[in-house]
């Protein structure tokens, strides 16, 4: 079986209507998901909805004072929205810090507890907290982000600084550079076709950036969130509109696999990975039907799994997250090692026989 490089090269064009058809068929799927684990749907939650709001960030204590970030934090959002926090301190010491409720994921947001991120500042003073770095937690990158903005925020409030959130900067320069490498995967190759010198730069751009600095990409953790809690306008709302178009929308126009082609990091990853060697394993015609199979059926069986609410952790360690190295799952990281070295021999191995993310996209 001859593999190309170009997306779907020399395939006849599709009838539009099957294209809507399938879109509709996996905006239906995430739905309902979204509906299953988060009770909400774009934003819309079914549950009661609570107010956070207080009068005063501040409040005084006979053990010391509470910052409400409610307000402060305005403008500091996770996926869901704002993630308020009180933090408690005493003699100029962080005794503890609660989040507030909030429409982030919860499965995600235990994570959060479960890592440790939530502690990180317990014992540290004011100074030593407003400074300390703190790494956030593999399958919730957004709410991270958004503890780590709030709790600075609040911090710098209780020292009467009116600097907020200013150490927000690189991770929001990671995701201007995440959403020029987007759009330029995006576009260019809609009207340069056939430039191998392009596509090497359009990878290593994919790994370097979408991969490693920025770590965004589409998986079943984003897809659910936002179909969840819809869209968020900010920085990191954006790139996520911007990546979901690609995928989901380019294939209703004539453009299937395009985001798996040209965009996506580990498949990237894979294929240069590939370049390393030109021999490759030769796979008979019969274990190819096998493990294009076996793909199929293991996707089932995971997407099962999410309906039905068991084994649903599977989704916090797609191997997409290895990207992720600070954080990650070793278990993930060695997998995904792995399948890089088997790439050298047989050509984007994960993408072809494993990947739950782009089996949804293929139904396109």
């Amino acid at each position: 079986m001859k593999q190309t490089n170009e997306s779907h090269a020399g395939t006849p064009k599709r009838s539009k209507w099957i294209g809507i058809g399938a879109f509709a068929l996996i905006f239906c799927i995430m739905a309902s998901l979204a509906m299953v684990h988060e009770n909400s749907i774009f934003g819309h939650s079914v549950g009661e909805v609570t107010d956070n709001d207080r009068e005063s960030p501040v409040s005084i204590t006979a053990d010391g004072v509470i910052v409400n970030t409610t307000s402060i934090g305005g403008d500091i959002l996770g996926y869901g929205g704002t993630v308020p926090l009180e933090i408690y301190i005493s003699k100029g010491v962080i005794d503890s810090v609660k989040a507030l409720p909030n429409n982030e994921s919860p499965r995600f947001f235990d994570r959060l507890y479960d890592k440790g991120l939530i502690t990180s500042w317990n014992g540290r003073t004011l100074e030593e907290a407003s400074t300390l770095k703190v790494d956030g937690v593999s399958g919730a990158t957004y709410s991270s982000n958004a503890v780590i903005g709030n709790l600075r925020a609040g911090v710098a409030y209780a020292m009467n600084i009116k600097e907020h959130h200013p150490s927000l900067a690189e991770y929001r320069l990671s995701l201007i550079a995440a959403l020029l490498v987007i759009l330029a995967g995006a576009i260019i190759p809609l009207f340069v076709k056939g430039n191998r010198r392009y596509r090497l730069i359009q990878q290593l751009l994919n790994v370097a950036v979408l991969g490693f600095w920025a770590g965004v990409f589409i998986d079943y953790a984003m897809l659910l969130n936002f179909f969840a809690h819809g869209l968020t306008f900010t920085l990191a709302g954006i790139v996520t509109v911007v990546l979901l178009i690609v995928g989901l929308l380019y294939p209703v126009f004539n453009k299937p696999g395009h985001y798996c082609t040209w965009i996506c990091p580990f498949g990237s990853l894979q294929e240069l990975a590939g370049k390393v060697s030109k021999r490759k394993l030769k796979i008979d015609p019969r274990t190819l039907k096998t493990l294009d199979t076996f793909r199929s059926v293991l996707w089932v069986v995971l997407l099962s799994f999410l309906f039905i609410g068991w084994g649903v952790q599977w989704i916090d360690y797609e191997i997409f997250t290895g990207f992720l190295v600070k954080n990650a799952s070793w278990v993930v990281i060695s997998v995904g090692v792995v399948f890089v070295i088997l790439s050298v021999f047989v050509n984007r191995p994960f993408c072809r026989f494993v990947c739950p993310t782009g089996t949804l996209l293929r139904l396109q």
